[in-house]
């Protein structure tokens, strides 16, 4: 009786070895699949082809503003300043009480020393500011009233005009 379960298992355990050998990799793999420097370059943004493609629209695309038209040069401050507006970095003032210091005992007097709460300047991404939110609220109301201007006028296309007043 053992010896069957055995021979059941050796036989399922072959069968399955060749099924797993008669497959073929074409059968397998999408052969239009892309390569492995193909997904890297596509992941980093490295891909020549694209970043030319990509170029290529930017430089079609009309400039929204004069300042838009310096491709080659950064954005300058004013722009970055309402982009990425700088958080506060209070100052603090610590007080350090007279002590000693070292073996000796050498006195040191009493001072005030001075730093900053963050040790970098934190900035703020867009749109998470009040001044970013107002502007992005007045674009909003603006366009709300241009679309009820935009009904009223569809109203008033509708309705008949009177000729003559009593």
């Amino acid at each position: 009786m053992l010896i069957a379960w055995i021979n059941r298992i050796i036989a399922i355990f072959i069968i399955v070895l060749c099924t797993g050998c008669a497959s073929s990799l074409e059968g397998v793999t999408n052969p239009d699949a892309p390569n492995m420097k193909q997904v890297y370059e596509d992941y980093t943004g490295t891909n020549t082809e694209q970043l030319d493609k990509r170029q290529a629209e930017l430089l079609q695309r009309p400039a929204l503003h004069d300042d838009d038209l310096q491709l080659e040069l950064p954005p300058y401050p004013a722009r970055l300043d309402h982009l990425y507006p700088r958080l506060p970095n209070p100052d603090l003032f610590m007080y350090v009480r007279p002590h000693a210091v070292g073996l000796t005992g050498a006195p040191i007097p009493a001072y005030i020393t001075r730093f900053s709460m963050y040790e970098r300047q934190p900035y703020a991404l867009p749109g998470e500011t009040l001044d970013a939110a107002k502007i992005v609220t007045d674009h909003r109301v603006k366009k709300i009233k241009e679309r009820e201007d935009a009904q009223k006028k569809e109203a008033n296309k509708s309705q008949p005009r009177e000729l003559f007043h009593e």
